[in-house]
C-alpha cells in the first residue's frame, strides 16, 4: 500500500474513533494505526493495514473501514452519522414500556417483515436506521455539513410541501 493512501485512510479512522467509541479495542487501533504512520516501507504498510482492518472488524456493523466508492461526505461528517445512529439506539432501546412499544408499532409488513418487532433491541435499531437515513438525506441536501454542536446536528428543516396551489383572487 503506498503511504499517501495508507496516511488518508488511517486518517480517516482516527476521525472515526473521535466521533464514535470503540470499546477497549480504541487504544489499540490507535495505536497500530500511530505506528503505520511512521511507516514507510509499503511492505510494512500492507501489514499494518491489514492489522487494522482485522481490529475493526470485530466491531461488527460499525466498522469505520469503509469499502468501495469513497464517499463525497467527509469523514468527519460520516464519522458524527455514525455516532449519532449509535446515540439513538442507545436512546430508544433504553425506552421503558418496551411491552407497549413493541405492541403498538410495528415493521412495514412486506414479505422480509410480518408481525411484531422480535425485541426492543430491534425496533431501536429501526428508529435508528431511519434516523439515519435522515442524517444522510440532510447531508445529501446541504441542509447539514455534517458538524456537530453541542453533541446536536442542528440539521435544517426541509421545506414544507405546499398542500394547495395558489390560486390568486381575480376581482
Amino acid at each position: 500500500m503506498d503511504k499517501q493512501k495508507f496516511d488518508t485512510k488511517a486518517n480517516e479512522i482516527l476521525i472515526w474513533l473521535d466521533a464514535n467509541d470503540a470499546g477497549s479495542l480504541g487504544p489499540v487501533i490507535t495505536a497500530t494505526i500511530q505506528a503505520g504512520l511512521a511507516e514507510t516501507d509499503e511492505t510494512a504498510l500492507d501489514r499494518y493495514w491489514n492489522s487494522i482492518r482485522s481490529l475493526c472488524g470485530n466491531l461488527g456493523e460499525k466498522n469505520p473501514v469503509r469499502r468501495g466508492t469513497p464517499s463525497k461526505h467527509s469523514p468527519e461528517a460520516l464519522a458524527n452519522v455514525d455516532s449519532v445512529e449509535t446515540r439513538l439506539m442507545n436512546a430508544f432501546a433504553s425506552i421503558g414500556e418496551a411491552d407497549l412499544i413493541l405492541d403498538i408499532y410495528h415493521p412495514r409488513q412486506n414479505d422480509n417483515h410480518q408481525g411484531h418487532y422480535e425485541s426492543i433491541e430491534a425496533w431501536a435499531s429501526a428508529m435508528a436506521a431511519s434516523g439515519r437515513r435522515y442524517m444522510m438525506e440532510a447531508l445529501n441536501q446541504s441542509r447539514w455539513k455534517g458538524e456537530m454542536t453541542d453533541n446536536l446536528t442542528n440539521m435544517a428543516l426541509k421545506e414544507p410541501k405546499t398542500t394547495k396551489s395558489e390560486v390568486p383572487d381575480s376581482e
